[in-house]
């Protein structure tokens, strides 16, 4: 199950695809930033921008994390009837975003004041204008999501990985055509017509497999109501993960002018890597992971071990690039028109305290999935919960001393705890240990992995900082990486093996070996 040549191959489809929809993104970003830089406009897009994204998240990242399974069982017993099963699903999880779309479009005005306790009168008339253009993009986010369960099941991923890259480029022509004049309503109009096109660009796929959308959802041979039970938890989960952002704007709408804007600009730079590298090889294996749970034991540890050891590997130099050049990358991709350099200064703060918690991040969304594939839908949403708890506790605390850095560093801490409940609950659950059995061994060199380069570049920054930011960001990463692969191959590490073995088309390495 899972040849690792196989899954890398993969990934790397999907990183190819995603990096061009994440330049489009800072592209983006960018133009937003040129426009509207980290001002009080910006703020209210931003927090308008979460409505829609909360409500699709508690439908969509349940949706494409509970379908994956259910459809797969199904599909080894008859194809047909899981097809018919999925599209009455998706029917019904259509039905539900509508209603709360008109449910969220009636309560808009209490909606936004929610979210930003600190907005003036003028701020929150215009957030109730574009949450009114903003949410119906749910329905189609929800339709989209089923679309790319779907494939994402049957080891399509190139048509789901093209969805963001159509999104920006719908915000990038309303930002160039439409911001001038009409200001952020013209960005609204362009993500609602981005959201569109994120469904219908996947739709002749989703065809292929005799998936329809039956109106009223039709009854099938599998109880409905049975399969939906299986759900609820995943979407208290998304709810509670979703939360986590939703604290995180309403406190800092208590801060500064432009706390709002640098937390979503940092945000947005911290998942650079983490969607672009790491997140394909994530849903790559993620229906692998599924697969290996329905055989056993053995193949299900095999797979999730590997997977979680090259999520680490992964991380480690992407942190190190971010923590000494961050102040490159923040200029780069936004220092320019409205941005200047006391944005880029504010933003800083707030992008180092998400960077040093990157793993976490990661790790957390790929334990989550794992546990999806084991059914326990209830373990993943008590850990969200707790999380949300301690999220907001600790951003309470730390923006009191920290403003917006304190509160990315409370999203860290959050991360960090539930990454470690997760691993604990995981080894209790399955009797599996995910480092293998040179556990603490293997942290050891993750460590070395990170402390030895930043020891040796963070006392040089001062000399580092002195070339153009983009002769300093290859240095950066050029010597990071350097370090990263020379170290792990004198730790005979097994990653670097695998990676020549990849390079050298040895087809006998196989994941979770």
């Amino acid at each position: 199950m899972g040849k690792w040549p196989a899954i890398v191959k993969a990934a790397g489809i999907v990183t190819a695809i995603t990096a061009i929809g994440k330049i489009l993104g800072f592209l983006r970003e960018s133009i937003i930033a040129a426009y509207f830089g980290t001002s009080a406009e910006a703020d209210v897009f931003f927090v308008a921008s979460l409505v829609p994204t909360i409500l699709f998240t508690a439908l969509g990242t349940a949706i494409q994390a509970g379908i994956v399974p259910i459809y797969l069982q199904e599909k080894e017993k008859n194809a047909k009837e899981a097809a018919h099963l999925i599209g009455s699903l998706g029917a019904f999880f259509v039905f539900v975003s509508i209603a709360a779309a008109i449910l969220a479009i009636l309560a808009a005005r209490p909606l936004v004041s929610f979210l930003a306790p600190g907005f003036s009168a003028d701020q929150l008339r215009l957030a109730e204008r574009l949450t009114v253009i903003l949410v119906p993009a749910i329905v189609f986010m929800t339709l989209t999501s089923v679309a790319s369960g779907v494939l994402h099941a049957n080891q399509k991923f190139a048509m789901p990985a093209l969805t963001s890259t159509v999104q920006n480029l719908a915000v990038i022509l309303s930002a160039l055509f439409l911001a001038r004049s009409f200001g952020v309503i013209g960005l609204a109009c362009g993500f609602l017509a981005g959201t569109a096109l994120q469904f219908f660009i996947q739709w002749p796929g989703l065809k292929r497999y005799q998936v329809r959308f039956p109106f009223p959802p039709q009854k099938s041979g599998i109880s409905l109501r049975e399969t939906l039970s299986g759900f609820y938890p995943v979407i208290i989960a998304s709810v509670a993960v979703q939360i986590n952002g939703v604290t995180d704007r309403m406190i800092s709408s208590t801060l500064d002018e432009g706390s709002i804007s640098s937390l979503n600009y940092a945000y947005r730079l911290l998942w650079l890597p983490l969607s672009v590298m790491i997140g394909p090889l994530i849903t790559v294996l993620y229906p692998s992971i599924v697969g290996s749970a329905l055989k056993g034991a053995k193949p299900f540890g095999r797979i999730v071990g590997q997977g979680f050891r090259t999520i680490i590997y992964l991380s480690i130099p992407f942190m190190l690039v971010m923590i000494i050049s961050g102040k490159a990358l923040i200029r780069l991709a936004f220092e320019r028109g409205a941005f200047d350099a006391s944005d880029t200064a504010r933003t800083y703060g707030v992008f180092i305290c998400y960077g040093i918690g990157l793993a976490f991040f990661a790790l957390r969304d790929y334990l989550m999935n794992c546990f999806y594939a084991l059914k326990e839908n209830r373990l993943v949403m008590h850990s969200c919960l707790w999380t949300v708890l301690l999220n907001i506790g600790f951003s309470l605390l730390l923006s009191r001393f920290y403003g917006a850095a304190g509160i990315a560093l409370a999203g860290t801490m959050a991360m960090l705890f539930q990454t470690v409940y997760l691993l604990v609950c995981f080894r209790r659950k399955s009797g599996l240990v995910i480092s293998g059995a040179e556990g603490w061994r293997d942290w050891g060199k993750y460590a070395l992995l990170f402390a030895f380069p930043l020891s040796v570049l963070l006392p040089a920054r001062g000399t580092i900082e002195k070339f153009p930011d983009i002769a300093e960001l290859f240095l950066v990463s050029a010597l990071v990486f350097s370090f990263h692969f020379f170290l792990s191959w004198l730790l005979k590490m097994e990653e670097p093996r695998r990676c020549l073995a990849l390079l050298a088309k040895n087809k006998s390495v196989t994941f979770g070996e």
